[in-house]
């Protein structure tokens, strides 16, 4: 026993010799070729250095000048300085082979990145001025799309990793290149750390990266700063928390906290704010969307999972005095905050998302709408509309209400002051725009002193001071227009439709289930008025209605302009007309049709001449397919619009007879007795019967007479007949 006392501490004695040599030797400048004998001897890495600076009141601190390593593949890297903190303790137990109470994670053992367990451990390990070059390597993992740039997977050899461990990695003023990126004077944190087959080498907790400039993608990127903590024990290879992020971008200051769990293929941008966003393209919203998923999902490949797997929340999204120019959408000096939303979902599958908007301006389709603002809430298959205003055409615009995919229910819809000049496809626009919803609701219709022109040559109109007030108004119920509830009324106080003048037109109007009423249709001409009611049973399956109409003294251009009747004559008319049935499909209308029509005509008189005004009922309608044998072509007609204007060439038109009109229908069978329009230079009379429910029963005649020659025209189911007698009067020939 004590010759083994001997023997240990001889061993003891000869340890601490060794220890108390290298100590000396540390103090001089024998430093640097010690630690580079222990380094080969160790490892198989070879190390060289300027100056090792050590001191024994600091004894597990070295600090090196100048160091330079070579790998064994013989690549070399070299730094301004290295300090080195060491954890004896851990070391020591490694290389005995206890276990160690500050070795890596589990999680890092088993993760498929697994490396040899550390027999080097370190406190801190402090690198200044180092260049890295990272080559483009055989392995790089590519996206999926072959244009964008790879996604970097670089993966040293594994037999070059060194097995050594440090509590906290520091690289401060480094310079990085890779085939993908580059970070120049950067600085980065990184705890637990330890290298790996991974670019990054493996570590867990805390991290820290911040450089002046980054460029990526053929993008500069400047004053970055990333702050966060990658997750420990089994979470540490699957859960990042970034606490914070910060750069600026083509004069874009952006910043945010964000969140990544790769083993669920799942981002969460906690927060996101970028101030001076700006983005111009030529691109409309659904080409600039489909590129945004395309790019978001190639970006974001967590442990090669498919696009279309990886969900990417955003918690808060924040534009702070941005403008975004489109194809067909301009927004300026825009303010927007988004919350809770989930990518790759529609609208409509949101389930609790918040939309706040506000800017100068933005213009949509050439409409500019001035200081808007926006509020919506999104839930599943609802979109709430808190608050929507802003100034447009001249006026003001304000709303709030519900959406869903099938149905517009607004509490409030206010239009103030508006002036517009409607686009030339303004139907077709409107229509589609409405097109998917089968229902639509107004609690509160306010609408003040309204302008609308539509300088559409087929149907001119100009409203001016429209004032129109709604209550609990549903206009369209199961996609079918009209007005299904509630109460409206209207006036104007100008109105021009295709030419004819309006003064003060009115409108009420109500419905209860289904039930519409027109209590009141009141339009004043210049010397003239016309008067209508009605009812119909939208809510009945038949749909009964009723309508009565009656002029007195009402223009009679109105045939000409409203109907296309080809009547180019002025006057008064008077008349009285009152029809029912039943609407619910065409051949319910066509078969109880019931109802008459009466007018009188007084000053009636002519503003074509004689040959223009029969050559207008010749080809009224229809241009004439067959003739009969020996007659001759009609002459070419003029357009409709010249004889419109014909009026202000004859000042003192003559004088027409006009003889009443009666009209009458008995369950779709009309009835017109004989119509004539006579003076002394034309006679024309229009009679017959047109039978809705029997098409073979349905014909018309008109015959024209001339002082030159006479037209006979028949209409009879799907034919046409016109015969032309030989004119004469020579050289007179229409």
């Amino acid at each position: 026993m004590r010759l083994l006392g001997k023997i240990i501490a001889t061993i003891f004695i000869m340890l601490l010799l060794v220890l108390t040599i290298i100590v000396a030797l540390l103090h001089t400048r024998h430093a640097a070729p010690v630690i580079s004998q222990l380094t080969q001897r160790l490892t198989n890495y070879q190390f060289d250095a300027e100056v090792v600076t050590y001191t024994i009141t600091d004894p597990w601190h070295l600090t090196i000048e100048q160091p330079s390593v070579i790998d064994p593949q013989q690549q070399r890297y070299q730094a301004q300085q290295a300090q080195i903190w060491l954890a004896p303790h851990e070391t020591l137990a490694a290389l005995l082979g206890f276990s160690s109470s500050t070795t890596t994670s589990k999680s890092v053992a088993d993760s498929q990145t697994q490396v040899d367990s550390p027999h080097w451990y370190f406190d801190s390990i402090l690198i200044s001025g180092i260049d890295i070059h990272q080559p483009a390597l055989s392995n790089i993992r590519y996206s999926a799309t072959a244009e964008t740039t790879p996604i970097t997977a670089l993966t040293p050899p594994r037999s070059s990793l060194p097995a050594i461990y440090t509590h906290r990695l520091a690289l401060t003023h480094f310079n990085l290149t890779t085939p993908t990126f580059a970070i120049s004077d950067g600085q980065i944190q990184l705890d637990n750390w330890q290298p790996s087959a991974s670019f990054w080498g493996d570590f867990s907790g805390d991290f820290r990266i911040a450089a002046p400039r980054l460029d990526w993608q053929q993008q500069a990127f400047t004053n970055i700063l990333l702050d966060g903590e990658k997750g420990k024990g089994n979470k540490a290879h699957d859960e990042w928390t970034i606490y914070g992020y910060s750069f600026e971008w083509l004069g874009t200051s952006i910043n945010g906290q964000a969140s990544i769990d790769t083993q669920a293929h799942q981002l969460i941008l906690n927060q996101l704010t970028m101030t001076n966003f700006h983005f111009q393209s030529d691109l409309t919203i659904d080409q600039l969307t489909q590129q945004t998923n395309a790019l978001v999902s190639d970006a974001l490949r967590l442990d090669n999972a498919q696009p279309e797997n990886i969900a990417l929340t955003i918690g808060r999204l924040d534009l702070i005095d941005s403008q975004i120019e489109l194809n067909d959408l301009s927004l300026n000096q825009l303010n927007l905050s988004l919350l809770n939303w989930q990518r790759g979902r529609s609208v409509w599958q949101q389930t609790d998302s918040q939309l706040s908007l506000s800017a100068d301006s933005i213009l949509w389709h050439e409409t500019v709408f001035d200081s808007p603002l926006l509020d919506l809430r999104f839930t599943l298959g609802d979109i709430l509309i808190e608050g929507l205003s802003s100034k447009v055409w001249q006026g003001y615009l304000r709303a709030n209400g519900e959406i869903t995919p099938t149905s517009i229910a607004l509490n409030q819809l206010t239009l103030n002051n508006i002036k517009a000049f409607l686009p030339s496809q303004w139907r077709t626009h409107v229509t589609g725009l409405f097109a998917p919803y089968q229902d639509i609701q107004i609690d509160e219709l306010d609408i003040g002193n309204l302008q609308l022109t539509d300088t559409t040559p087929e149907r001119p109109f100009q409203l001016s001071g429209v004032n129109i007030d709604g209550n609990e108004l549903s206009i369209k119920q199961d996609n079918h227009y009209g007005l299904w509830q509630g109460t409206l009324v209207a006036n104007a106080g100008f109105a021009s439709i295709n030419t004819i003048e309006l003064v003060e037109p009115y409108i009420s109007t109500h419905s209860q289930a289904g039930e519409w009423q027109l209590d009141q249709l009141t339009i004043p001409f210049k010397n003239g008025l016309l008067e209508a009611t009605g009812h119909w049973g939208l809510a009945q399956p038949a749909q009964p209605w009723q309508f009565t109409l009656t002029t007195d003294s009402a223009p009679l251009l109105l045939l000409k302009q409203w109907f296309d009747f080809p009547l180019p004559l002025e006057g008064n008319i008077d008349s009285s007309l009152t029809f029912s049935g039943l609407a619910h499909n065409r051949a319910s209308f066509n078969y109880s049709l019931v109802g008459s029509l009466q007018a009188d005509f007084r000053d009636t008189r002519l503003l074509s001449t004689p040959a223009e005004f029969n050559q207008q009922l010749a080809n009224w309608r229809q241009t004439p397919k067959t003739t009969t044998s020996g007659a001759h072509t009609l002459a070419q007609t003029r357009p409709t619009a010249y004889v419109s204007s014909r009026k202000n060439a004859f000042p003192t038109a003559p004088l027409i007879a006009v003889s009443p009109l009666s009209l009458t229908s008995d369950r779709g069978r009309i009835t017109l007795k004989p119509f004539n329009i006579e003076n002394k230079d034309i006679q024309a009379t229009l009679e017959g019967g047109w039978d809705l429910a029997t098409p073979q029963k349905q014909k018309l005649r008109l015959n024209v007479a001339q002082s030159c020659h006479q037209l006979e025209r028949i209409w009879q189911h799907n034919q046409q007949h016109v015969s032309v007698s030989p004119s004469s009067c020579e050289g007179n020939n229409i």
